[in-house]
């Protein structure tokens, strides 16, 4: 039996576990369940726009649109090792439209370049809390899906979430987990808790070989997970506990790293991480040492999006090139290269036997009782804290 046959169960089981989350409690308050009607609702909706409104012929049977009215260049703003070179060269050669990639390094610094104006960007992938603070800040264009036919190809279950429910601004890219990655040389008995990397003695038994991700929500929201709180707390008694451990780690760790942290722990420069599992899936594709957990106190379940700033200066082609991404081949070959998890249901049979075998010996492929203890990171008007927190924690 193929790789890709006998986890096709694996696929069943995330589809009904995350259902089961998105209708448990997150931090104290009920997470918002996907939207009502599926993605295929959604299209219909589009598809009763007038004649008028609707791409031509071309765009709803070829997967480069109206070329005539593509531009020639377009910008996007991505996470690092987030797209597949291969993926903007063949849309290069079969579009005619070269997309040029910056990275950032975390959604606040996403969000500042965008809200600043003029960014030049056609394209930024926003995780799900991220999506909310720019859709309430006016930073977002809200999609023509009649141009993005493809969205029929999302599975249900990734749409409709609480940062955007009806999906007029963002689309699902990849979705993921937070926890630890680890080698198994060094850690043969895997580890269960966050006291790996926040209590001192742990930790500093490893001094200089460990990691936390260049994220304020992340890093933050690990230690108070740690603290037996909420990724999503704002009490400023739980922030400053928060603070002191972040700070008592610090001479322990070798730094943050969001950037390539994949890279560290595959060439064990680092034997542990606070980490993606995308990113230790990616680690454990170059070296079999590395696997990934979740934590006993929990962890983070989120999703990146693709979202079309306001004031781009191409949002057709943009949205053309969406719509590709979303291409069940296409879908399939960006989540054989990033490791993370597909919301393109119809690219699931595609995912590679590697693929498999990777995240399911690796740690990745987490079971039910797992799920529960996973958080989505949410925003709300006192979530600023987090920022005041991080600032606190670099400056010293």
């Amino acid at each position: 039996m193929s790789y890709q046959n006998q986890f096709k169960p694996v696929w069943r089981l995330i589809t009904l576990i995350t259902l089961a989350l998105l209708m448990t409690a997150c931090g104290g308050s009920s997470t918002p369940a996907p939207a009502e009607k599926p993605a295929e609702a959604t299209v219909a909706k589009a598809e009763e726009k007038t004649a008028e409104e609707k791409p031509s012929e071309a765009a709803t049977t070829d997967r480069c649109g109206d070329k005539a009215k593509l531009v020639k260049n377009i910008n996007m703003f991505n996470w690092a090792q987030y797209m597949d070179p291969e993926i903007l060269k063949q849309f290069e050669a079969e579009c005619g439209v070269k997309v040029r990639e910056d990275i950032f390094t975390s959604n606040e610094d996403m969000i500042a370049k965008v809200q600043a104006g003029n960014s030049g960007y056609d394209l930024v992938i926003p995780s799900d809390y991220a999506v909310d603070i720019m859709v309430r800040g006016d930073l977002l264009a809200e999609l023509d899906r009649a141009n993005i036919p493809n969205i029929k190809n999302l599975n249900p279950l990734q749409m409709g979430l609480y940062y955007d429910k009806e999906n007029k601004f963002s689309l699902p890219y990849q979705w993921n987990i937070t926890g630890i990655a680890y080698n198994v040389k060094t850690f043969p008995t895997p580890p269960d808790s966050w006291a790996l990397l926040f209590d001192p003695k742990q930790l500093c038994e490893h001094k200089g070989f460990a990691s936390m991700l260049e994220d304020e929500r992340e890093s933050i929201g690990a230690a108070l997970k740690f603290l037996g709180y909420s990724y999503n707390d704002t009490d400023a008694a739980h922030h400053e506990e928060a603070k002191k451990i972040l700070l008592g780690q610090k001479e322990c760790i070798a730094g943050y790293n969001s950037d390539s942290v994949n890279q560290t722990l595959a060439g064990e420069e680092i034997l542990f991480a606070h980490a993606w599992a995308g990113m230790a899936a990616q680690a454990r594709a170059e070296n079999d040492n590395i696997k990934f957990v979740i934590a006993k106190e929990g962890g983070a379940i989120w999703q990146d999006n693709m979202a079309i700033p306001k004031d781009a200066p191409n949002k057709y082609t943009a949205e053309v090139f969406i719509n590709y991404l979303l291409d069940p081949a296409i879908g399939a070959q960006l989540s054989n290269f990033t490791y993370y998890f597909t919301p393109n249901k119809a690219a699931e049979p595609l995912l590679s036997e590697m693929y498999h075998k990777i995240l399911t010996e690796g740690g990745m492929m987490i079971d039910e009782e797992t799920h529960k203890r996973l958080e989505w990171i949410e925003r709300n008007d006192k979530s600023i804290i987090f920022s005041d927190t991080w600032t606190a924690v670099k400056a010293q």
